[in-house]
């Protein structure tokens, strides 16, 4: 009777093929971790919105009691469940205040770690969503995203 197993060719071509399946399956879940990552911050931006909106139809169409540096006077007045610019950063994104005043408002979310994100976002008032071409710090060159 005759020892049978497997030879070394056969047991590197298997540790080959897993090797693959196991590096397209981190490539996949880095991509689903993006994509979550920006649904999460363009739900952020669209409760913000909200907020404001709220705000303005309960103010006589003013968006701010005065020049502002974050989002408290939309939490003290109902209009926001938390104020996500003096949190900091919220998932991949770090909220900041481009302008609020009483005349509109816009609102930055700049991912963190561009290796986590795509893009960075903004949105302005009447609730204009825009986005960079990259998710670098430095880029502000925000287009209208729909």
């Amino acid at each position: 009777m005759k020892n049978r197993g497997f030879t070394l060719v056969e047991i590197m071509l298997v540790i080959a093929i897993v090797a693959l399946l196991s590096s397209m399956a981190i490539v996949e879940g880095v991509q689903l971790k993006k994509q979550a990552n920006e649904s999460n911050c363009l739900g952020n931006l669209k409760a913000i919105a909200s907020g404001f909106e709220v705000y303005s139809a309960r103010n006589s169409g003013l968006y701010a009691p005065s020049e502002q540096s974050n989002l408290q006077f939309l939490v003290d007045s109902s209009c926001l469940f938390q104020d996500l610019v003096s949190i900091g950063q919220i998932g991949n994104f770090r909220y900041t205040v481009g302008s609020v005043t009483p005349g509109g408002y816009e609102i930055r979310a700049m991912a963190m770690n561009p290796a986590l994100a795509n893009h960075n976002y903004e949105i302005t008032t009447g609730g204009t969503l825009k986005r960079s071409d990259t998710a670098e710090a430095t880029d502000t060159n925000f287009k209208d995203y729909r």
